[in-house]
């Protein structure tokens, strides 16, 4: 028996007695969204704790070694709270992103990096659009016309950046970053580029978009903007490598200083699906997976760990062999010799 009234179920914002339980439909619909949403956020964070935890003994060192950050850092494979934009929801233990708010451009970071010095793919899922109910509003009216808004074609970008980009910049726009639009462009620090086949890159509600990236310090040089490293990026389509132009250059628009610094043998570059898209990005800065959402209550899942990821081969992400593969949690998708 608690001794508290703070302590007592009652006092739960879950828990509904006869009288308090709305009367309205709309309002009961609301009482019983939320809760949906809070059991959601339960099993995924369980699911999530889970992994990490069995990722401590894993055989493979790196994969070790970003479980126990994990764990210390209390850091999850997830979508980052305090890292979006107005105007984005994050459901489902922080692993969906939907587009709430009338701000032109929304983005959202993941909760940790993209591994260095070694090939590391994730992927995310446009999902089919769903009515959203807004718990803020005491309005029945304005949810009901919520619920009635005609379903739009998805308009957003998937990709990386740096935490210098700002949260309501479309991913690709600003120095240090490359977004895939749905439109089948890729946008990379500010220059569009069309893919050699615009018609396999370009993609909407149901698509899986990956992106097979690795910053290589080796390629380190200096510049007159300071130290800048080569990422190497492959994006893919429902498992089509998409290859993007050949004139695409990782110094393009960057004026070299003297003196650059001695490199060292850079990692091996992505073949299976033709020529790789170069991103400088300041060896200082780290890079994470990037989502930016354009139209209205547009829903996108990420899979940041192997067990979530669709990829069944190297040759679907345009990966190279001979090398491992990661997640951006460090679980291995592909092993030297997968």
């Amino acid at each position: 028996q608690p001794s508290s009234a703070s302590s007592s179920p009652l006092g739960s914002p879950f828990m509904c007695t006869p009288k308090s339980f709305p009367p309205t439909p709309s309002s009961r619909q609301m009482v019983m969204a939320r809760g949906t949403r809070f059991v959601e956020d339960v099993v995924f964070l369980a699911r999530d704790q889970l992994r990490v935890q069995g990722a401590l003994e894993s055989s493979n060192e790196r994969t070790r070694a970003m479980a126990q950050a994990l764990r210390e850092g209390r850091r999850l494979a997830v979508f980052n709270a305090a890292d979006t934009g107005t105007g984005i929801a994050l459901t489902c233990g922080q692993h969906v992103a939907t587009k709430v708010g009338n701000v032109l451009y929304c983005s959202t970071r993941s909760m940790i990096p993209v591994l260095r010095n070694c090939f590391v793919y994730f992927e995310m899922s446009v999902m089919a659009p769903q009515p959203m109910l807004n718990s803020n509003t005491t309005s029945n009216a304005a949810n009901a016309a919520t619920m009635m808004m005609p379903a739009s074609l998805a308009t957003l970008s998937i990709g990386l950046s740096t935490l210098e980009m700002p949260l309501n910049t479309l991913v690709g726009a600003w120095k240090g970053s490359v977004g895939l639009c749905t439109t089948g462009q890729i946008l990379s620090a500010g220059q569009w580029s069309s893919p050699l086949d615009p018609s396999l890159s370009s993609y909407g509600d149901g698509a899986t978009v990956g992106c097979l990236a690795c910053v290589d310090d080796h390629t380190a040089f200096e510049t007159w903007d300071g130290v800048m490293v080569t990422a190497s990026v492959t994006f893919n389509v429902n498992g089509t490598v998409i290859s993007p132009p050949s004139s695409s250059s990782p110094a393009a628009g960057m004026e070299l200083a003297t003196g650059g610094l001695a490199s060292q043998q850079p990692l091996q570059a992505p073949s299976a699906g033709g020529p790789t898209l170069p991103l400088l990005v300041p060896m200082e800065e780290e890079i994470f997976p990037t989502l930016t959402l354009h139209s209205p209550t547009t829903q996108v899942m990420c899979r940041f760990s192997a067990e979530d990821v669709f990829a069944k081969s190297r040759a679907s992400i345009g990966a190279p062999h001979g090398c491992p593969i990661y997640a951006i949690d460090g679980s291995v998708l592909f092993d030297i010799d997968g």
